[in-house]
């Protein structure tokens, strides 16, 4: 694959039903997957004897920057673990292809839907699960059900009705009102073999297990460090011609840097862009730049009780807007290859999504945050000794890039009188304190997700991913109004009008200065040249190690 220098720009996310692209092999094995051991990782690498023509013991090794919070999809919060067990072991009605564009049939063979908009009837593909048993129409509905009851899946399931099994290879969907994001639900919920989720009970996700139906499956899985993933054989869309993976744990970028160039992992997602030129020294045509499909916030929680409930007051929270300089952090962080902005979610990925320059925010204007500041009541003096607004709490690696961001942000904020301590820990331990609002300003990162369930689940407190809570007493936002422009847009199919609707939300949130975004990301990948990615290699965060083959 000739190397990508420029960034690539993706495809709008429109509505695709066409097929996924399936493994490289196209034939179908006659074998169950059975459990295997992680000393088959051992077997062999990638980068070593890439001549042998079989490649049967050889081991694909990906770069992991955390620790895989659970093996169970159900649990799955974060786009650092979504490749893993989204994308790779679990399935859903329908998958993602990021690379190509929209979504398209996994699961689902046949889709007919009634004319109100309100019956979707699935005809399955044949296909079994990772322990051999056959996919069945009550596998669907015992995994919606499970979804539905567990509530963190409200923002794809609260439009159902009821899931029915028809017969064996047929699921009924009946919706409560018409859904015109319907396709992002058919891809969220995964299915799972009922008989092996029940039989595993409470210790389900906490180990190895085969109750998937994806390309691979865990064989081996240390919460604290590496997973082992290996070839479904009787994958429905031809087995894997890459026979076993393993997640390397390497959380500084230094080293992942390192361990690349001496061929100790052989594919590398979110590579460090601020060692790109190193990188592609090291990697000659094999790497690329891609544009991300994920954005970088602030959020600023205005229901902190810090310093007297300092970020209640809009004043303040409209000071903090206005004194970072994304500039900076897009220099510090991404070595100038990222993109500032001022959007929510990406409007080259969304095609309902407002673009920055239809709604008015906060440019970088260090002074407009001191005048704000004194207009708050603050003087010189105050401002000079540094007023506390609490800790800025992000995730991820010390040295990683919202880590570097906290550090300018802090600096930013120095700069116009403001004060505030970083706070950097392990996604595991963060992203549930951010999730029930337990901090004063945080970093985090949302990927698009390509349509309204994003939107919502930024803004609305339903679905257990939102991190800032605007629903309050009014004092931030009209939040039944957030919520009446959210059903106003699902109501429609017609683009122009959700266009408008989200428009309107979008100021209402820019207004409100509680999520602040700073810099849509780029998506720096390397990978070693004894594969072939495919259209892995083009996909910003949801790759699938199925295109990927040895050369």
């Amino acid at each position: 694959m000739k190397k990508i220098m420029a960034i690539v720009l993706a495809s709008s996310m429109l509505v695709s039903l066409a097929g996924c692209s399936s493994s490289g092999s196209g034939s179908t094995a006659t074998t169950a997957a059975a459990a295997e051991t992680a000393a088959a990782a051992d077997a062999g690498s990638a980068s070593a004897d890439a001549g042998s023509t079989d490649t049967s013991d050889r081991v694909l090794k990906i770069r992991k920057t955390q620790a895989l919070i659970s093996t169970n999809w159900e649990f799955i919060v974060n786009t650092e673990d979504m490749p893993v067990i989204w994308d790779q072991v679990f399935e859903g009605l329908y998958g993602l292809d990021e690379a190509g564009g929209g979504y398209c049939h996994d699961l689902a063979k046949d889709v007919s839907i009634s004319d109100d908009g309100l019956v979707y009837t699935i005809t399955l593909v044949d296909a079994v699960f990772q322990n051999g048993d056959p996919v069945t129409a009550n596998d669907v509905v015992f995994s919606y059900n499970r979804a539905i009851e567990s509530g963190r899946f409200n923002y794809a399931t609260d439009m159902i009705d009821s899931v029915e099994a028809v017969d064996d290879s047929t699921v009924q969907f009946t919706l409560l009102y018409p859904y015109s994001a319907i396709d992002h639900t058919f891809y969220t919920v995964k299915i799972s073999s009922e008989r092996e989720v029940t039989e595993l009970g409470d210790s389900y996700g906490t180990g190895p297990h085969t109750a998937g139906t994806g390309p691979y499956y865990v064989s081996a899985y240390d919460p604290a460090g590496n997973i082992v993933l290996k070839a479904h054989e009787d994958y429905w869309g031809g087995a894997p011609d890459i026979k076993t993976v393993e997640y390397v744990l390497i959380t500084e970028d230094s080293a992942a840097v390192i361990a690349y160039e001496n061929g100790e992992i052989d594919f590398m997602q979110n590579a460090p862009t601020t060692d790109w030129d190193s990188l592609v020294k090291a990697s000659g045509e094999n790497n690329a730049i891609l544009k991300g499909n994920n954005i970088r916030s602030v959020y600023i929680n205005y229901r902190s009780e810090t310093n007297d409930g300092i970020l209640a007051n809009e004043l303040v929270r409209k000071a903090i807007c206005y004194a970072i300089n994304k500039d900076a952090i897009n220099n510090v962080v991404t070595n100038g290859l990222g993109v500032p902005t001022s959007e929510y979610i990406p409007s080259s990925y969304v095609e309902t999504a407002p673009s920055a320059d239809n709604f008015e925010t906060y440019p970088y204007d260090p002074d407009k945050a001191i005048e704000l500041l004194h207009e708050a009541g603050y003087t010189d003096e105050q401002l000079q000794a540094g007023v506390s607004v609490g800790t800025l709490t992000t995730y991820g690696a010390a040295t990683g890039e919202k880590a570097k961001a906290a550090q300018v942000v802090q600096s930013n904020l120095e700069a116009v009188g403001l004060k505030c301590d970083i706070e950097v820990q392990d996604s595991s331990i963060i992203s549930p304190r951010l999730h029930a609002f337990d901090y004063d300003l945080c970093i985090y990162g949302d990927s698009g997700n390509y349509d309204f369930n994003n939107i919502r689940q930024q803004v609305l407190v339903d679905g257990g991913y939102s991190v800032v809570d605007l629903s309050g007493d009014d004092s931030c936002v009209d939040y039944a109004k957030i919520q009446e422009l959210l059903a106003a847009g699902i109501a429609t199919t017609d683009i122009s009008e959700r266009a408008a609707i989200y428009l309107e939300l979008w100021q209402m949130v820019a207004d409100s200065a509680t999520i602040y975004p700073y810099l849509h990301l780029p998506v720096a990948v390397v990978w070693s040249p004894a594969i072939d990615p495919g259209d892995g290699a083009l996909s910003p965060t949801h790759y699938h190690i199925k295109t990927f083959s040895w050369k």
